[in-house]
């Protein structure tokens, strides 16, 4: 198998399986949730404990970088069963956030276009079919995971980056496909206000219990206002002087779901996600997107509001670990290597610290294993 002509950057990333067990027949793309560099997106797969990669990714500039060959499967989808059938490419947002849909810039599409085309004429890929499900020759992450990856955007360019890739294969002219406009759901309850304009006067109420369209919204003096998609006007979606918003939250907090939460768009979270803490990947205002969970060997990049998030002790804000303490095993893989250890306690102590790699014992005196402080909490 050979590997794109198109790229400019390569950083071959650990975490793969080499060779992949399937012929190539898909291609998925995910969006990187965020404005980034092919640069940027390498640092973040050379990382063991990250535990991803992708084939493939495409900065906001355009340019694409190989971070694992062809020949190998990347670990990007929660699935081995499509990434060892899949071309996985991650494309950097140029805006960032909910309200403006995730978009993904001109340069940055143009140049998925084109290796989506250069990656199905090499592997015999003679059609790009976006079925919404696993079966077709587009995939998306959504899947086979609990998220919103690969974002709005993206979910409403699946066709048009079919035709456009199609039209290349064949050699035709693609038929322009209408796409919808960004929008996202609320659960609203019959007494809440309905108000002219962002912070205007109140013009009446909801009137019944449902779930909402926003078309638009906008921030005035700390409250999120949301645009019905109705017509009949705004209403709160958000307040950024709760107690649980992004001031009471950083990237990197460790974090648990409530009973009752649902994710930002207002779909419904299963509930082996809120059984589990997760790392707060990326936070603006009340919108915070989970990543890792706790033992971080599942990254689901799905939003969800603040108010529907406890800190849990053994994030990015928590005292740092220290000599003597007692830890729980978050990520049982040896420091410095791939392999794990048998997690037989509950809990150990820190023997002996030196930058990021802390020794611990089960007893106190006898040695267990080296592990990364990352992938250890406070208990």
């Amino acid at each position: 198998m050979s590997n794109s002509s198109l790229v400019t950057y390569t950083r071959i990333s650990p975490n793969r399986n080499s060779p992949r067990n399937q012929p190539i027949t898909k291609i998925t793309v995910h969006h990187m949730a965020g404005v980034m560099t092919v640069e940027q997106f390498g640092n973040i797969v050379a990382n063991p404990s990250r535990e991803m990669s992708a084939n493939y990714a495409i900065g906001n500039d355009g340019r694409i970088g190989l971070f694992c060959p062809e020949a190998d499967r990347s670990w990007c989808s929660s699935s081995a069963w499509n990434d060892n059938r899949s071309i996985t490419i991650e494309v950097s947002n140029s805006a960032y956030g909910d309200a403006s849909g995730w978009p993904i810039g001109n340069k940055a599409y143009n140049s998925l276009i084109n290796l989506c085309v250069d990656i199905c004429k090499r592997n015999g890929i003679k059609k790009l079919e976006f079925t919404g499900d696993k079966n077709g020759s587009l995939t998306f992450h959504y899947m086979f995971a609990a998220t919103a990856c690969p974002g709005p955007w993206m979910k409403a360019h699946a066709q048009d980056l079919c035709d456009k890739v199609n039209a290349q294969l064949t050699g035709s002219t693609p038929t322009p496909t209408p796409q919808p406009s960004t929008s996202y759901t609320v659960s609203l309850k019959a007494s809440d206000l309905v108000y002219g304009t962002p912070g205007g006067r109140q013009t009446g109420t909801v009137g019944a219990n449902g779930v909402f369209t926003i078309v638009e919204d906008k921030w005035v003096s700390g409250t999120k206002y949301g645009k019905l998609k109705s017509g009949a006007g705004w209403v709160i979606v958000a307040k950024a002087n709760n107690t649980n918003t992004s001031t009471s939250f950083k990237t990197g907090d460790l974090v648990k779901i409530a009973s009752n939460a649902v994710y930002y768009t207002g779909g419904g979270i299963p509930e082996w996600v809120k059984r589990e803490n997760w790392y707060i990947s990326s936070i603006s205002n009340d919108r915070a997107v989970l990543g890792l969970n706790e033992a971080k060997n599942r990254n689901i990049q799905s939003p969800i509001s603040t108010k529907y998030l406890t800190k849990v002790s053994g994030g990015a804000a928590s005292a740092p670990i220290k000599v003597g303490d007692w830890v729980k095993v978050t990520n049982n893989v040896i420091y410095g290597t791939n392999k794990k250890f048998t997690v037989y306690a509950s809990k150990y102590e820190v023997l002996e610290l030196k930058g990021d790699r802390a020794v611990i014992s089960s007893d106190g005196k006898n040695v267990t294993t080296a592990i990364s402080v990352n992938n250890i909490r406070k208990v």
